[in-house]
C-alpha cells in the first residue's frame, strides 16, 4: 500500500524517454551553475556598450621571454642581528590538531586536558559509538555532554586526524544536543569539515526549521556531490524557492537512478501544488521528510512517533502540521531524553484545549484515562489552583502516575516551579515526604531543607509523621544532604521494620545497602544477614566481562595529574575521598583544586555509562550500580554517583 497520495486532478502519465533523462541531467546541470552567485555570472557576462567603443593606437608589443621561477627557499636564511644585537628565535608552527578541540573547560564542567590520558585511541574508537544516547538518565546525559564536550589532549595512537571531533559532533546529533553541534562545529575551520560533517550540520538546521542555511549547504554541496541525500536536499530548496519545473526535472531523473523514496516525491509534489496530500505512514523519518512536510503543510501520521531519535521527536513536537496529541507525545519523549526544554513541554502542556467537563474533574480524567492529554489536564489544573492543599493534590497525584508509567523524573520537572512556590505547613506534612522526594532528584536540597524540619517538628507527636521521617533518612543520605548528617546506617534496622512489610521489601532492602556500601557508608553486617533469608541465587543482567574488569581497572590505576597548576596541599583528613595523601603528609583534594584530573578518567566515565545502558540507574543491578558508583568517587566524581544513587532509590521506590 502507497503511504503517501495527493488529492489533485489526474494528470496524463507519459514515462520519461532516454532522451528525456539525457535532457534533465542537462538540465539539472545547468541549474547547478545557475545556483552560482550573481556576481560571478556578472563577472563572466561581457559589459552592455552604451557608448561607442574608443580606439587607441596600437602599442608595440616587446618579443615574450621566459622568466625564471623564484627559487624555493627549503629553509629559512639566518636572520640579520636586531638593531639591539640581540638574536631572533625563529620557530616553525605545529599543526592543531582538531580533534583536541572543545567548547568547555575545567572551570566549565569540563573534564580537563588530561582526562584521556593513559587510554588508548583504539578502545575510545571501539566503545565510543555505544555510548546510550537515549538514556533518560540526566545524570548520564550531563556525564556524556561533558565527556563529549570537552577541550583535551586526544588520546594517544594511530588516527586520522579530526575523525574523533566528527565522531563527537555525530553522537551529539544523536543526543538532540543541536546547539552542541554548532558548538563543536564552530571550532572546526570551514575547510576542514568533510562531507560527514556538513551533511550532520544540513539535517541539523532543517530539523531547527533552519531552511535558508540547510539550503545554503545543499547549493554548495551539490556542485561538489551528486549523492542522492545532496540531489533530494536541493530538489527541496528548488521547490522552496518556487522553482516547481526543475524540481519535477531532478525527481524524474532520481527515478531513472532508482531512487525509491516516493515520500519524499510526493511531499515536493504537494509542495508544488499546493494539494491536499495526505502521508499514511512515516515510521523512521528523516530530517529532510519533516522538513518538507512542514513546508507543504502536510499532516503527519501517528506513527511517526516510533522513531527513537531525540532529535527527531524534538522537532515532532514544535511542528504546526502535527496534532496536539502527537506533539505532546512526542514533547514528553524529547523532554525525557533531553532534547526539548522543559519549558517547551510546559508551554505545549498549557496550549491543549479541554471542556468544560474535563476541567471540572481533572483528577477523575487523569485517573480513568493515563496519557499526555491527562498530563497535560493536571498540569493546567495544578495552574489554576490558589490553595495550597489543592495544588499539592494535583501534584502528587501527577507524580503517582508518573512513577508507575516510568515518566517520574520528567513529570518532577515540570511540576517543580510549582512545588517550590507551595509553602510547608501543618496542613500539609502528608505532603512534605513526596515534596522532599522530587527536590532531592532535582538537587534541590535548601528547599527540601525546609520540609524535613517541618517533618521533624510533627514526628514528636504524629506517629505517621515519624515512619516517614524513618523511612526518608536514608535516601537524604544517599543525596548528602545535611539534613541526614546525624543518620548513619547504624539505624538501617529501624528503617526496615517501617518497610519489611511491604511489597519486594528484600529488593529494595538490597539496593539501598550496595548504594551505601558503594559510597562508603559501611552496612553492618547483621542487616545484610536479614536479606540471606530470600532466595540463594538471583539473575542479573550484567556487562560483558570485559567491559566489567576493564572499569574496574581504569577507575583504580590512575594517579593524579595537575594540568594547570600545582596541586595545593591542604590539611590531612579533609576530602579524603576527593584524592590521596603525598609523601609530605599532605592531601592532594581533586575537588578543591580546578584543573586537577586523573589518567584514565575519560575512560572510567565511558566505561561506566555502558555499564549502566540506556535504562540507566534505574533498570540496573545493585552490583553493576555499585561497580559504576565507587568507580566515578575513585575519580573523583562524587556528585554524581550521588545523583545516580538518589535515581536509581527513588525509581526502586524508597
Amino acid at each position: 500500500m502507497n503511504a503517501f497520495r495527493v488529492s489533485s486532478p489526474p494528470r496524463p502519465d507519459s514515462g520519461p524517454t532516454k532522451a528525456a533523462v539525457v535532457m534533465t541531467a542537462i538540465v539539472l546541470a545547468s541549474v547547478v551553475l545557475a545556483a552560482a552567485p550573481d556576481r560571478v555570472r556578472a563577472q563572466e557576462a561581457p559589459p552592455v556598450a552604451s557608448e561607442p567603443i574608443r580606439l587607441s593606437p596600437p602599442r608595440q608589443l616587446r618579443p615574450y621571454q621566459e622568466t625564471a621561477p623564484a627559487p624555493v627557499l627549503l629553509a629559512p636564511a639566518k636572520p640579520p642581528p636586531s638593531a639591539s644585537g640581540a638574536k631572533v628565535r625563529m620557530d616553525s608552527l605545529q599543526t592543531i590538531d582538531p580533534d583536541t578541540a572543545g567548547t568547555l573547560t575545567v572551570e566549565q564542567g569540563g573534564l580537563g586536558t588530561a582526562m584521556w590520558s593513559g587510554t588508548s585511541r583504539n578502545l575510545v574508537d571501539k566503545l565510543l559509538p555505544r555510548l546510550p544516547v537515549n538514556t533518560a538518565s540526566a545524570t548520564m546525559r550531563s556525564l556524556m555532554h561533558r565527556l563529549l564536550l570537552s577541550r583535551a589532549e586526544a588520546p594517544q595512537g594511530e588516527s586520522k586526524s579530526g575523525s574523533l571531533i566528527a565522531l563527537r559532533i555525530e553522537l551529539l546529533a544523536a543526543m538532540g544536543d543541536l546547539v552542541g553541534v554548532h558548538q563543536l562545529l564552530s571550532v572546526i575551520p570551514k575547510h576542514g569539515r568533510n562531507e560527514r560533517l556538513i551533511r550532520i550540520e544540513a539535517d541539523s538546521r532543517l530539523l531547527a526549521n533552519d531552511n535558508h542555511r540547510a539550503c545554503n549547504l545543499a547549493t554548495r554541496q551539490i556542485a561538489e556531490r551528486a549523492s542522492p541525500y545532496w540531489q533530494k536536499a536541493f530538489i527541496f530548496c528548488q521547490a522552496l524557492a518556487g522553482e516547481h519545473h526543475k524540481a519535477a526535472l531532478g525527481i524524474s531523473l532520481l527515478r531513472e537512478m532508482g531512487e525509491k523514496d516516493e515520500v519524499f516525491f510526493g511531499l515536493v509534489e504537494a509542495l508544488a501544488l499546493g494539494a491536499a496530500a495526505v502521508v499514511e505512514s512515516l515510521p523512521d523519518p528523516s530530517p529532510l521528510h519533516l522538513a518538507v512536510a512542514r513546508a507543504a503543510k502536510v499532516r503527519l501520521p501517528a506513527d511517526v512517533v516510533s522513531s527513537n531519535r531525540p532529535g527527531i521527536l524534538k522537532t515532532i513536537a514544535t511542528s504546526p502540521n502535527a496534532s496536539v496529541e502527537l506533539r505532546l507525545e512526542a514533547a514528553e519523549r524529547a523532554e525525557a531524553m533531553g532534547s526539548l526544554a522543559v519549558d517547551a513541554l510546559r508551554q505545549l502542556y498549557t496550549s491543549a484545549s479541554f471542556s468544560d467537563e474535563e476541567l471540572a474533574n481533572p483528577l477523575s480524567k487523569a485517573e480513568a484515562e493515563s496519557g499526555p492529554l491527562s498530563r497535560a489536564l493536571l498540569y493546567r489544573t495544578s495552574l489554576v489552583q490558589t490553595v495550597p492543599t489543592a495544588q499539592a493534590e494535583v501534584v502528587v497525584r501527577a507524580l503517582s502516575l508518573a512513577r508507575e508509567g516510568g515518566r517520574y523524573a520528567s513529570t518532577v520537572r515540570v511540576f517543580l516551579p510549582l512545588l517550590k512556590r507551595i509553602p510547608p505547613s501543618d496542613e500539609l506534612v502528608w505532603f512534605a515526604p513526596e515534596a522532599i522526594r522530587a527536590l532531592f532528584i532535582s538537587g534541590e536540597h535548601q528547599a527540601a531543607g525546609v520540609w524535613f524540619d517541618l517533618m521533624r517538628m510533627s514526628s514528636k507527636y504524629d506517629k505517621d509523621a515519624n515512619a516517614a521521617l524513618t523511612a526518608l533518612s536514608p535516601v537524604a543520605r544517599l543525596a548528602g544532604s545535611r539534613d541526614a548528617d546525624d543518620w548513619t546506617t547504624d539505624r538501617l534496622s529501624d528503617w526496615w521494620q517501617t518497610i519489611k512489610e511491604s511489597k519486594e521489601a528484600g529488593k529494595r532492602a538490597t539496593l539501598l545497602y550496595s548504594l551505601f556500601e558503594a559510597l562508603g557508608d559501611k552496612v553492618p553486617a547483621e542487616a545484610w544477614e536479614i536479606l540471606l533469608e530470600g532466595p540463594q541465587r538471583i539473575t542479573v543482567a550484567m556487562p560483558h566481562p570485559a567491559l566489567w574488569y576493564r572499569l574496574a581497572f581504569a577507575a583504580n590505576s590512575g594517579e593524579l595529574i595537575a594540568e594547570r597548576k600545582a596541586v595545593a596541599s591542604v590539611q590531612p583528613n579533609t576530602l579524603v575521598d576527593a584524592g590521596r595523601v603525598d609523601d609530605a603528609g599532605t592531601l592532594a583534594a581533586v575537588k578543591a583544586v580546578p584543573g586537577v584530573g586523573r589518567r584514565r578518567l575519560g575512560e572510567t566515565v565511558l566505561l561506566s555509562l555502558l555499564a549502566l545502558g540506556e535504562s540507566g540507574p534505574g533498570d540496573a543491578d545493585p552490583v553493576v550500580l555499585s561497580r559504576v558508583l565507587s568507580s566515578l568517587r575513585n575519580i573523583g566524581l562524587e556528585a554524581e554517583a550521588r545523583a545516580l544513587a538518589v535515581e536509581a532509590a527513588l525509581a526502586a521506590g524508597l
